[in-house]
């Protein structure tokens, strides 16, 4: 049984949220995912143009959300970081 954990309760009644496979987790977190991508969307299609002004730290989503903008202005201590993973 080399890789196989053969101790593991297989409860089936265990709902996604609960639930310790990542994949569940994932799939019930697609909702949630949807709907935040969604908000982005929406700001990208707006009929009128759109202008994201930016002041400080716009950091993540924020540079994600600006993206979206049709125009976009910063201050000169504007700063920007997408940092996806922590190595």
């Amino acid at each position: 049984f080399s890789g196989l954990a053969v101790n593991v309760d297989d409860d089936d009644d265990d709902d996604a949220a609960t639930s310790k496979d990542t994949a569940r987790k994932s799939i019930a977190f697609l909702p949630q995912i949807l709907q935040m991508q969604a908000a982005f969307t929406a700001v990208e299609q707006c009929p009128v143009p759109v202008v994201a002004a930016i002041h400080g730290a716009c950091v993540g989503a924020g540079v994600d959300l600006v993206c979206c903008a049709d125009v976009r202005v910063c201050s000169s201590d504007a700063m920007f970081s997408i940092r996806e993973v922590r190595l």
